[in-house]
């Protein structure tokens, strides 16, 4: 998702004859977008922000089609402190959004298909090597093509990042998610819920109704054994183990999707340029699920990446020092999100003195109107350039 958003990005900015090109080991057919496997059912949170660049890339649809988050209930099961953040507080007509990956990629590829890009899927490219003016890259069919610039999309196991050995810190979690979509008996009224406990986070995400169902996307990590008992139970001992540790916030679970096991890491790519290269979206930073920050983190790499890019190319001037103000430009802003996914989880699994701090300071904002605007602004990615470059 991450790399043909950038795609379309860099060609409304770039001008002819400047050519974008995609390669992608799995087959991308323009017809029949669920022939790529992101674009499963699996939800992605859109931020207000996020929303409003993809409108001005000519995505307007994803708006449209995206389940608008009206509110955000943060609360600690079996704890005091709970906060809710919501889009009136900031007089904002919504805090964003969450969309089913494959309407989202309907959507990329519907825009692909009006646009310039060259698509090469599928395509393996094996081998890359910068060259004194560009970057060479060979195919596994032997092809050998020469560009200006590399941009590297392929993943948290990025197999190019690692042949260039890219400097980068990752971390194992101890938990891992399981992924679903819900069916409950009450509307979850464009609320999204974040609900902590010594186990893990889970998250509720709203989702549009469906021939009358009312849905919900769920997000629970809890420790690997506990993960794997929760996948092995039939869909009505899963939904009663779900209400245990959710409650009845949204009425009984009435069905449950087919559910997914993912183990959680978190990586971050210390170098994301060279010489005609940059790392991006999950190749450059992998986050715990909890605040469903990655792909907006990304969308804001993005933004940027193609204000240097565009710098770069009017300068024909792709070198490390030229990249590096793409770097100089996002590294308080990944920092900031990829640490607050890395502690976020932890903070909420103290008892104790800690724990009683968290609690009167998540109760505390429900308080204060300022800081809680602040915090529902910066939850809703509404990130001023100021505060990262």
């Amino acid at each position: 998702m991450v790399g043909l958003l950038a795609a379309l990005a860099f060609e409304q900015s770039f001008p002819e004859p400047c050519a974008v090109h995609v390669f992608d080991s799995a087959a991308l057919d323009l017809e029949a977008p669920l022939s790529q496997p992101s674009f499963d059912d699996r939800s992605t949170a859109l931020s207000y922000d996020t929303l409003a660049y993809l409108q001005g890339l000519g995505l307007s649809s994803v708006s449209e089609q995206a389940c608008p988050i009206q509110s955000i209930h943060v609360s600690n099961k079996g704890r005091l402190g709970s906060a809710v953040l919501t889009a009136q507080q900031i007089k904002w007509p919504l805090l964003g959004g969450v969309i089913e990956n494959r309407v989202l990629g309907e959507a990329l590829t519907k825009r692909l298909k009006q646009s310039r890009v060259c698509v090469h899927a599928p395509s393996q490219v094996t081998e890359l090597r910068p060259k004194s003016q560009g970057v060479e890259i060979k195919q596994a069919g032997g092809q050998v093509l020469l560009f200006d610039c590399l941009i590297i999309a392929d993943g948290a196991q990025s197999a190019l990042a690692q042949q260039l050995g890219m400097l980068s810190v990752s971390k194992s979690y101890a938990n891992s998610a399981i992924v679903a979509n819900i069916e409950t008996a009450s509307h979850h009224a464009h609320c999204a819920y974040e609900r902590f406990s010594q186990q893990g986070p889970m998250a509720m995400l709203p989702l549009n109704d469906c021939g009358g169902s009312h849905r919900s996307a769920l997000v629970w990590t809890a420790p690997k054994a506990t993960v794997s008992e929760l996948m092995a139970l039939g869909d009505a001992q899963f939904a009663q183990r779900l209400e245990a540790q959710f409650g009845y916030r949204l009425g009984r679970i009435e069905r449950v999707g087919k559910r997914s096991m993912y183990p959680l890491f978190m990586m971050h790519r210390l170098e994301q340029v060279r010489a005609g290269v940059v790392v991006l979206g999950n190749a450059a930073h992998t986050l715990h699920p909890v605040a469903g920050q990655g792909f907006n983190l990304s969308v804001r790499d993005i933004r940027s990446l193609t204000q240097v890019l565009s710098a770069c190319l009017e300068e024909r001037n792709f070198s490390s020092a030229a990249l590096s103000q793409y770097t100089q430009r996002r590294a308080l802003d990944q920092w900031r999100t990829v640490n607050a996914s890395d502690l976020l989880p932890e903070l909420f699994q103290y008892s104790g003195a800690v724990g009683a701090v968290r609690d009167f300071a998540l109760g505390l904002m429900d308080l204060i109107p300022f800081i809680k605007q602040r915090f529902t602004a910066i939850a809703a990615g509404a990130i001023a350039e100021s505060d990262y470059v």
